[in-house]
């Protein structure tokens, strides 16, 4: 019997972040740069999943804290420090973020979690805690779907590969009004189990972004469509966006 989850099941199950070390430390080699800091700066990375972006930044030097919701995937991220002799900071967390105002140089969040609840007042949410806790100047990189780009390269359905090698086949209906896209993913296992999945994420165009940063004290400053610079045009599927807090 087929078992639907809500989006928060989709966290614990670990399923919002996919990608491996060698990815990774492409797309670090290219943000980092936005950081535009030293390194020994401190830097926040929320939705860390098992740590692959966390790692990789701390080898170049600087101090990471590192948050997720799946307990699995942070256990993961700690098993990795002893590993590759790296240290970073992981921890269970969410809402409200538990450290004090203008702890940090700068924060990160890579990944696709950004706009995954559906709920743009969770996005506001996290906005606002971000800038309470970043130093004024302090910069903020996000990784998120560009809208344009997903509607020009819309499929109804795909079929996945997890890393877990699990089979996933997702669904997906487009709500142009709300800038909102729901999928279904049915998770079938090697063992023949299914798991469904049922969520709503919010897709931005830059501009709503933009306006949405201002509101909570950033100013947008780049827009890339790649990790290797390019500029952000309407084919990207994702975008990167380097934000100030003013």
């Amino acid at each position: 019997m087929t078992e639907v989850l809500d989006r928060q099941a989709v966290f614990t199950f670990g399923y919002h972040w996919i990608a491996d070390e060698e990815e990774a430390a492409e797309q670090i080699e290219f943000a980092r740069r936005l950081l535009y800091l030293p390194v020994g700066s401190l830097v926040l990375m929320p939705f860390c999943g098992a740590g692959w972006h966390a790692h990789e930044l701390a080898m170049w030097g600087y101090q990471v804290v590192a948050i997720d919701p799946c307990p699995k995937l942070v256990r993961e991220a700690l098993e990795r420090n002893h590993q590759i002799g790296v240290s970073v900071m992981f921890a269970v967390a969410d809402l409200p973020l538990p450290f004090r105002e203008a702890s940090f140089d700068a924060a990160m969040i890579l990944g696709t979690r950004f706009g995954l609840t559906g709920n743009e007042r969770d996005d506001r949410r996290w906005l606002a805690e971000l800038a309470r806790v970043l130093k004024p100047n302090g910069r903020l990189v996000l990784e998120l779907p560009h809208r344009d780009g997903v509607v020009r390269h819309w499929q109804e359905r795909t079929w996945e590969r997890l890393p877990d090698d699990a089979a996933c086949l997702i669904v997906r209906e487009w709500d142009a009004l709300t800038g909102r896209m729901l999928e279904e993913w049915t998770v079938i296992d090697a063992e023949g189990q299914t798991r469904r999945f049922a969520f709503t994420c919010r897709i931005y165009t830059p501009t709503e972004l933009a306006m949405l940063l201002q509101t909570h004290g950033f100013e947008m400053t780049n827009a890339f469509g790649t990790f290797l610079g390019a500029e952000l045009a309407l084919h990207h599927r994702r975008m990167i966006i380097q934000a100030i807090r003013q």
